[in-house]
């Protein structure tokens, strides 16, 4: 009835307190795993109060070992299916693409049978690529990195033209993307310019709201705020009207001897945080996708680093 280490003082544990009852055990080093590992997993192993007692040390340590391996096994299942979750999270995005067929590509090079640039007289660099009955041409504006930073969401934009010269049907799919070579190679698709349109409208709606609400709790700044909010306005009018009338809409067209061209312009967002602020001088690749093949152009603004172009002043 004296008690020593490693029994309890007595085989009967109603006839001690419950909060003393937990100080007739000898610490263990099992004991102190067991509530190491209830911590970490979120539960107890020796202090359910469903569970009933242990009567002897031996069966508790049996206990407790028993209750780490249970929870050491759930702990490996759980991250065992967690990995492989992961792994095939990754893998089959690499899977799915092995699945598709690889288009062949045809690339812009300088010098190249079929394939001319030149320098407008309006500032816009122009590269055509001709095919037998096919010709691709994209116009890119010098100021094109300038231009951007100071255009509603700073989309980069490109005028595409594809003109059918055959005498048969042609599929266009309207299939653009650029690929942003110094910013991780980051592939952006162009903006759905309806989508862009509705996105730039729902601002304006926000900005008509944020002034009445700033010239409401401060009426001295009606003047002022009401002219900024006029200047907006004004220009995301005349940005919604520019997407409307000369963007390339994101449809199939079927282009013939008697609809021989698709052309507009088309924006990619820079958002993404990958791409970062552009830089003065960037590398492009700007792809136009078709059914058979892919139409690639690779440019840089400026061509050349430090190129200048002197703009023809208008008559």
């Amino acid at each position: 009835m004296d008690g020593e280490r490693g029994r309890i003082r007595t085989c009967d544990p109603r006839l001690k307190r419950a909060l003393l009852y937990h100080l007739s055990y000898a610490p263990s080093p099992v004991s102190n795993l067991t509530h190491f590992l209830g911590a970490f997993l979120g539960r107890s192993f020796s202090e359910d109060s469903d569970a009933p007692p242990p009567v002897c040390a031996g069966a508790r340590d049996a206990a407790g070992t028993k209750a780490i391996h249970s929870a050491l096994m759930a702990r490996s299942r759980l991250f065992w299916a967690n990995f492989a979750f992961a792994v095939g999270a990754t893998l089959s995005p690499t899977f799915a693409h092995a699945g598709k067929k690889e288009l062949p590509s045809v690339r812009w090079t300088a010098g190249a049978p079929g394939c001319t640039f030149e320098r407008r007289d309006d500032g816009k660099y122009r590269w055509t690529m001709t095919g037998p009955d096919l010709t691709v041409t994209l116009l890119v504006d010098s100021q094109e990195l300038t231009k951007s930073r100071h255009r509603f969401y700073h989309p980069v934009s490109a005028y595409i033209s594809v003109t059918y010269t055959g005498q048969d049907k042609f599929e266009f799919p309207a299939d653009v993307r650029i690929d942003f070579v110094r910013h991780h190679d980051v592939l952006e698709a162009y903006l759905d310019p309806a989508e862009l349109s509705n996105k730039l409208q729902n601002d304006i709606d926000s900005e008509v709201f944020k002034t009445e609400r700033e010239i409401k709790k401060n009426p001295k700044l009606t003047d002022e705020k009401t002219a900024r909010l006029r200047v907006y306005e004004k220009e995301a009018a005349e940005f919604i009207e520019f997407l409307s009338t000369q963007a390339l809409e994101p449809n199939t067209v079927i282009l013939s001897p008697g609809n021989p061209e698709a052309h507009g312009w088309v924006f990619f967002a820079t958002s993404n945080k990958w791409i970062g602020p552009l830089k003065n001088h960037e590398d492009f690749i700007l792809s136009v996708w078709m059914k058979d093949k892919i139409w690639q152009f690779p440019f840089s603004l400026p061509p050349t680093e430090g190129d200048l172009i002197l703009r023809k002043p208008p008559e």
